[in-house]
Formats: C-alpha cells, sequence, structure tokens
C-alpha cells in the first residue's frame, strides 16, 4: 500500500494560524496487478510519489496485487461495494461485465473535448476499450506473448531453436536427456500461457476470437490440450508432484536460473530480466503443421496497463477531478518512458521508438509483432474468466495425468456458462 506520508516540519502551519480554507485531501483508491513482486510496481510506485508531490492534495492508496490473486480481489471488491476509483484491467470478459453493470464511467466526451491528450494514444488501441461506441479505458500499455528462452542453454547442449511443433518435441527430448527441465510450468492461471500459445497457432484470430460455435466449444480448444499432453508425456514440464505445488515465482525463478530452457511469458515478464539479456531469446510458438496459419502468429494485445474510473469516483465532484489528473500522469510521455526504461514495457503512446529506449528484448519481441502473419488476442480474454478459473485452470493437471478428458471438462466449462445464465 502506498501512501503520502512525507512531512516537512518547516511548512508545518502555526497553532495560532487559521488553515480552515486549506482544501482538504481527496484520496483515491488505486488497484491493478502491478503490485508486489511485478515488475511494473516499483515504477508506478514512482509515479504516484511523484504526482503526489505535485499535487498536495491528493492522496493515492495503491492497493495492487500481483499474479493470480489480482482478479479474484478486483472482482470481489466490485461485488462488495468497495469499488476502487481509478484501476487497471485487461480487455476481455471481466471489463466487459463492468461496463454491463455500470461500474465504469464513460470517458469518451472527456476524451473528445481533450483532443491533444486523445491523440497522445495509438489508435490502435481504442478497438479493446471501445464498448457500443463508448470509450471506457485508456490503451496504455501493450503486450505479447510467446516462448522465452535460454539461448546459452540451446548452445551448450547442441540443441536446434525450433521453428516448428516437431523441432520442439526433439529440444524437449534432448534437455531432458540433459537433465535441463525443458519448459517451466506450474498449475496456475500463468500456467495456461503454454496451452493458450498453442491454442493461437492451431486456431488463428476468428476461431479464437469467438471461442463458441452452436452451443459448444470450438474443436481447437480440445486439440490444443491434445498437444499439452502430448508435451507433458515427453517429460517437458517439471514433475507433476513439483508443478502443482509451485508458486509463480518459483517457476519464474526456475526459468531465470537457467534450470528450465523454456517458458512461455508475455512482454510484462521482461522487466525480470535485469542482466545478460542476450544469453535470452524470444520466439513464436512453433508452428504446427494443423494450425490455420503457416507462418508465425503471434499472441498481441493491451495488459493491464489499460485504466479506467470507476462510475461512483466519476460521480464524485472531487474524486473525478483527481482521478482525470491521476489519469493524465499515469499515461503521459514521461510515464511511458519510466515504464520502458526500467520494465522493457511496450507503450501504446504515440511515441518516437528513440525516446522509450527499449532494451534488447523488448525490441526483440516488436520485431517479433511486426513481422508475424497473424496477431492474435490473448485466448484467456475471450473466454469467460469465472468459468475458465473454476473449470479449465483447475482441471488442467488431471488432463494431463490422465484423470480427466479435454473434450469433457469444456462440456463441464459450458454447464458452467449455462448454470450462470451467460448462455442459453
Amino acid at each position: 500500500m502506498l501512501l503520502s506520508t512525507s512531512c516537512d516540519l518547516y511548512s508545518r502551519p502555526a497553532d495560532n494560524i487559521d488553515t480552515s480554507s486549506e482544501k482538504e485531501k481527496t484520496t483515491l483508491r488505486f488497484i491493478s496487478s502491478w503490485g508486489g513482486i511485478d515488475p511494473q510496481a516499483e515504477p508506478l510506485n514512482d509515479i504516484f510519489t511523484e504526482f503526489m508531490e505535485s499535487n498536495k492534495d491528493i492522496e493515492i492508496i495503491n492497493d495492487s496485487v500481483s499474479g493470480d490473486d489480482f482478479l479474484p480481489k478486483i472482482k470481489a471488491d466490485f461485488a462488495s461495494g468497495y469499488d476502487p476509483d481509478v484501476f487497471g484491467l485487461w480487455p476481455g470478459s471481466d471489463i466487459k461485465a463492468l461496463i454491463k453493470a455500470g461500474k465504469v464511467a464513460d470517458l469518451t466526451e472527456l476524451l473528445n473535448n481533450d483532443p491533444e491528450w486523445k491523440k497522445t494514444f495509438k489508435d490502435s488501441g481504442w478497438d479493446y476499450t471501445t464498448d457500443l461506441g463508448s470509450i471506457y479505458g485508456l490503451p496504455f500499455e501493450r503486450i505479447f506473448e510467446g516462448l522465452f528462452i535460454n539461448k546459452d542453454l540451446f548452445e551448450k547442449f547442441n540443441v536446434n531453436v525450433p521453428k516448428d511443433y516437431e523441432e520442439l518435441k526433439e529440444a524437449v527430448i534432448k534437455f531432458r536427456a540433459n537433465g535441463i527441465t525443458p519448459i517451466a510450468l506450474n498449475y496456475s492461471s500463468e500456467g495456461t500461457y503454454l496451452y493458450q500459445n498453442i491454442l493461437a497457432a492451431l486456431g488463428g484470430k476468428y476461431v479464437l476470437e469467438y471461442p463458441v460455435f452452436g452451443g459448444a466449444i470450438k474443436d481447437c480448444y480440445i486439440d490444443a490440450m491434445k498437444y499439452m499432453k502430448e508435451l507433458h508425456d515427453l517429460n517437458a514440464f517439471p514433475p507433476y508432484d513439483e508443478a502443482s505445488v509451485m508458486d509463480n515465482k518459483a517457476r519464474d525463478d526456475m526459468f531465470l536460473k537457467k534450470n528450465a530452457a523454456m517458458i512461455a511469458q508475455g512482454s510484462w515478464f521482461i522487466g525480470k530480466i535485469k542482466e545478460n539479456q542476450k544469453t535470452y531469446d524470444i520466439i513464436p510458438f512453433p508452428q504446427i503443421k494443423e494450425g490455420v496459419s503457416k507462418s508465425p502468429t503471434m499472441i498481441n494485445g493491451l495488459g493491464c496497463g489499460t485504466f479506467y474510473i470507476s462510475r461512483n469516483a466519476w460521480e464524485n465532484k472531487d474524486k473525478k477531478e483527481a482521478a482525470i489528473k491521476l489519469l493524465k500522469a499515469l499515461t503521459s510521455k514521461r510515464s511511458a518512458q519510466i515504464f520502458s526504461f526500467k520494465t522493457g514495457m511496450i507503450s501504446n503512446i504515440d511515441i518516437d521508438i528513440k525516446g522509450l529506449n527499449y532494451n534488447y528484448l523488448t525490441l526483440r519481441g516488436l520485431d517479433l509483432i511486426n513481422s508475424a502473419n497473424e496477431l492474435v488476442g490473448p485466448p484467456d480474454s475471450y473466454v469467460d474468466r469465472t468459468a475458465w478459473e473454476e473449470v479449465i485452470v483447475t482441471k488442467f493437471p488431471y488432463i494431463l495425468e490422465d484423470k480427466a478428458k479435454a473434450d469433457e471438462v469444456w462440456v463441464e466449462y459450458m454447464k458452467n456458462l449455462r448454470t450462470r445464465g451467460l448462455i442459453n
């Protein structure tokens, strides 16, 4: 939690001076996934501290939490009436549900009345934050996902960097034979990134963005689990008793400490690679012969650096004014430079790339995005996240361990949607 606690003894008003006319502080509560061990947490706090020093009448309470703890918290906060004033949340079913429930402020008029601010954002981002013609979010952070590799391990054990799925299996076998875990993975929500990259390679943009057809999940969602099962049976992942209790930090450290050759991760992961970046590389998930696309497909979209104002804050005059000030600071070119310098974050702000000082891995990621045959949004943003967490994430290890069947798990997912009245 970040609070403004600085105190200047020399500027404290004397007891006999009337300070009743001084403006009372406005408190804003902020929440995003940029808390805890997340690489973006430090620059976010720096920006908040600087903002409060320049705006003495505004105090920010930063309730951000990292990783898998974030989504349950923000959903519980809104459900209990403890709405944040300003928040970050990636595009997808969760923000759509909040908009439908009237929990999010419509920023269309605000942006149209401030064209200079609006044009600082790249136009491609508005598609993700517009619902029924109204703009609700500010598209600040652009993300991608892919396969991060320890390039030095590939060189040490004379393993070819895989360009297709068959070569990936060969790499898995060689690394396992040399005592290296081929792919760092655990059974959390983040542990499904590999599955999602397989989905993107198999299904392509149209299939993934419309996952349900005729009251059933599309076939590629089931087929992708079969590829995961094949990799599991080749011992690509840590053993079950290890992966089932491994937290996200331990999974990431397995890769970062060179105990695993590969990990499926996103651009936000670059912030954790502080040194020796050129011993790492990023590649698209290797092509799958049965996939829709015959050339690389990359997952690309907006991240949790997509910012919103709650309806409650918008309808409070003081909070509204303070929240707008905060959003302008958060999405400024200066903030984009701070995040890019400290974590390699890709900004959706329209600024000369030379002014962002991107690091080696961020530039590699941008090259992959620019050369990809097709860009696909993160698959978990198109499915219902509640059913995804309750059914798919929970049952995933059972599929890999032959205790459940992929098609039956997706039938259970659809049943979850029907039970909650989301589909007929």
